[in-house]
């Protein structure tokens, strides 16, 4: 049987506390549509790493990082709960955004986090069949664009298990709106032959279309110390990724993020770079 959406609550700092959103999506499509909402988009993904090394100045600077960029959505991976409790402190994010998880309830030793300026009419996590506790999790924005991320399951020997969670993905993110976008740490390379055969040709690969000469590289341990230091095997891949999936939004910009080190030691944010990408409506 096909696993089915578990609904969620997002929640805002008012007060004192991250307090459950009791908005109606009505409301929410309100405030998506009202003077001043952007019609731009931009939208961030990043697998921050579980890693302890340096964790508070990495943390500092993630923040950093969120607050000059000031996306409409962030959407990181492998937040742990120590990176949550962090987050949520944050006077920024307390100011300006609806998050999805406050307890770390919605993952196990480090989960997959949705952050939004804009109202979440709808919140939902997909349990997929995995050893590593991996779920899609989306929300949809008072526009009707819902936006998914995921951390699939890793390793190179989990290709088969990869392309089964696709599967299992994109019929949920179809349902739960004609827009979408994908995005997050899909753990395969644009040569992977079984995971792509997975994708349906309706999405489109940001990176792929704007950058189609540059190769992308999110884990690349020839130009990030820091992850050469913790894995000798010298990795470029471009495994982190964002796919768009609709008639009214198209993606007109995408950049890597995170790509320079925080201290004269050669530590980055991540052993990842991130992603921003710009989405605009119309074609």
């Amino acid at each position: 049987m096909a696993a089915e959406l578990v609904p969620l609550t997002p929640h805002v700092f008012s007060g004192k506390r991250w307090s459950p959103v009791v908005a109606s999506a009505d409301a929410a499509a309100s405030s998506a549509s009202a003077p001043g909402a952007p019609a731009a988009l931009t939208l961030l993904t990043w697998n921050v790493w579980f890693g302890r090394h340096k964790f508070a100045a990495r943390a500092a600077a993630l923040l950093d990082e969120l607050t000059w960029r000031s996306p409409e959505v962030i959407a990181l991976q492998e937040v742990t709960w120590d990176l949550l409790e962090v987050l949520l402190a944050s006077p920024f994010l307390r100011a300006s955004y609806q998050v999805s998880d406050v307890d770390g309830s919605s993952f196990e030793r480090y989960g997959v986090l949705l952050l939004s300026r804009l109202p979440l009419s709808r919140l939902a996590v997909l349990p997929l069949p995995s050893a590593m506790g991996r779920r899609l999790l989306l929300g949809t924005l008072g526009n009707g664009l819902t936006i998914g991320t995921i951390h699939l399951e890793s390793t190179a020997a989990c290709a088969e298990q990869r392309a089964q969670q696709l599967r299992l993905i994109q019929p949920a993110l179809h349902a739960a709106s004609g827009d979408f976008v994908l995005m997050g740490d899909m753990n395969f390379s644009p040569d992977a032959a079984l995971e792509n055969g997975a994708l349906a040709p309706t999405l489109d690969d940001v990176w792929a279309r704007l950058h189609p000469e540059l190769p992308g590289f999110t884990v690349d341990s020839q130009h990030n110390a820091m992850r050469r230091r913790f894995d000798d095997d010298p990795v470029g891949r471009r495994i982190d990724r964002v796919f768009v999936h609709s008639q009214r939004w198209r993606a007109q910009a995408i950049s890597l993020t995170g790509v320079s080190a925080i201290d004269s030691s050669g530590t980055f944010v991540s052993d990842h770079f991130g992603l921003e990408t710009v989405i605009e409506p119309g074609s």
